[in-house]
């Protein structure tokens, strides 16, 4: 999606109700985040802006940047984590690790499948078609 040039339509800072919603939606999207992270993730006093941008097609995307590193971003009423919040919480999402070889194919487009996947001794995490997850490499947790 951001391959290409992209176009920032506003860059605003969250108001306290708007930042309220934004944690009821952290909540509700990321129920693996305790209580005490989600505060840590949408912080209440330290500065947390709303950039609206379009994508090269066209797309409404918005991103929530907390502190310069976009934590957060919505495509399509649905919230996703970026990498700078899957490192800071690598539980967040369901994670399967990966060869380096099988995921240079993923950055080009390829799907995942199976024969792609390592499989740990605890079995792989159980997702359901259309749930995020999050992609590791062999010998590094972070996403």
């Amino acid at each position: 999606m951001f391959a290409k040039a992209f176009r920032v339509k506003s860059n605003t800072a969250i108001k306290g109700s708007d930042r309220r919603k934004l944690r009821a939606d952290v909540t509700t999207a990321f129920p693996t985040l305790g209580r005490d992270q989600v505060p840590a993730l949408v912080p209440g006093k330290e500065e947390l802006n709303v950039v609206k941008l379009y994508a090269h097609r066209g797309d409404a995307v918005t991103v929530y940047v907390c502190g310069g590193n976009p934590i957060l971003f919505e495509l399509e009423k649905n919230l996703y984590p970026t990498v700078y919040t899957l490192w800071s919480y690598p539980d967040l999402l369901p994670t399967f690790t990966t060869w380096p070889l099988v995921l240079e194919k993923l950055v080009g487009g390829a799907d995942l499948m199976l024969p792609g996947l390592v499989v740990p001794p605890a079995g792989l995490p159980q997702v359901q078609k259309g749930d995020l997850c999050a992609i590791a490499l062999v010998g590094n947790r972070s996403c």
